[in-house]
C-alpha cells in the first residue's frame, strides 16, 4: 500500500513538472527576456526608475514588430553573457559591440550603429594626456567595466587601469584627481554634456578605433536570432531606426 502512495506521488510529481515545462515553453513564446545594464546612458538607464534608452527604445519596437511581451532583467554588464550563455534570457539590449571572444559564446544582429569612436576625456589644463601615446606613460585611466574601451585599453601597454561601473563615477574621478584621464565610445558622452558643461574638459579622439553597436541573441535561439534581423533590416528601410537615432543623439 505504501509502495502504490509512493508510486502516485511519483507520477503525480512528473505531472506537476510537466504542467511547468508547458508554461514555460508558453511563456518563452509569448515573452522576450532581455538583459540590460541601466548605468549607460544614452543605451540603457533609468529614468524616474524606469528603464529608458536607445536600446530599450528599440527592443520595445522590435517586440511589438514580433506580437511578444518583455520581461526586462536589468543586471551588472559582467553577469548579462554568462546569463545569455545559459538561456535564462533571450537577447541583451545594452549598447553592446560584437568582439570575437563574444561571438564564440553568443550570436550578434548586424550592427546598427558604425563608426563610434573612442575619445580620451581630461580635464582641459591636462595637455599631457591628450593622446593614447601620453596615456601609455603610467597614466591612471578610467573605463568602464567590461565595455569597449576596456577591452581596448587592456591591450594597451603602460596605462593604469581603473574600472568604474558608469560614466558619471568616471567624471567624477577626473574632477576629484582620482584618475588622469577617462577613455569611453563618442555616444556615451553626449548625455552628460547634455546636463554638464563641456568647458572643463579635453576630449581628442583614438583614431584607430571605430566601434559598432548591436543587439546580442542567446545561440540557444537561433530562429529568434533570425526574426529580430528581418526587423531590424525592416526598420533601416522603413526609416524608424533613424527616428530613434535621432531621438537620442546616436551617431553613427
Amino acid at each position: 500500500m505504501k509502495k502504490n502512495k509512493l508510486l502516485t506521488l511519483f507520477f503525480a510529481s512528473l505531472l506537476s513538472l510537466s504542467g511547468c515545462f508547458n508554461s514555460i515553453e508558453k511563456i518563452n513564446e509569448n515573452f522576450l527576456i532581455v538583459g540590460t545594464e541601466s548605468n549607460f546612458p544614452p543605451f540603457s538607464f533609468k529614468e524616474r526608475n524606469e528603464l529608458t534608452g536607445f536600446d530599450i527604445d528599440l527592443i520595445k519596437e522590435v517586440a511589438q514588430r514580433l506580437n511578444k511581451e518583455i520581461v526586462f532583467e536589468d543586471m551588472s554588464f559582467e553577469a548579462l553573457i554568462p546569463q545569455t550563455q545559459l538561456g535564462s534570457m533571450h537577447i541583451i539590449a545594452a549598447g553592446m559591440t560584437p568582439t570575437p571572444n563574444r561571438k564564440k559564446v553568443v550570436n550578434f544582429t548586424k550592427p546598427y550603429i558604425h563608426g563610434d569612436s573612442l575619445y580620451i576625456v581630461s580635464l582641459v589644463d591636462r595637455a599631457d594626456v591628450g593622446s593614447l601615446e601620453a596615456l601609455k606613460q603610467n597614466k591612471r585611466v578610467v573605463v568602464n567595466q567590461g565595455y569597449t574601451a576596456d577591452l581596448f585599453m587592456s591591450t594597451v601597454e603602460g596605462p593604469e587601469l581603473i574600472r568604474l561601473e558608469t560614466p558619471a563615477e568616471a567624471f567624477l574621478a577626473l574632477q576629484n584627481n582620482r584618475a588622469d584621464a577617462f577613455v569611453t565610445a563618442h555616444n556615451t558622452l553626449a548625455p552628460f554634456f547634455e546636463k554638464f558643461s563641456k568647458d572643463q574638459y579635453a576630449i581628442v579622439p583614438i583614431e584607430e578605433t571605430e566601434e559598432t553597436t548591436a543587439l546580442i541573441v542567446s545561440k540557444k535561439y537561433p530562429e529568434l536570432l533570425e526574426q529580430i534581423q528581418e526587423i531590424l533590416d525592416q526598420m533601416e528601410q522603413d526609416g524608424s531606426m533613424k527616428k530613434l537615432k535621432d531621438k537620442w543623439g546616436i551617431n553613427g
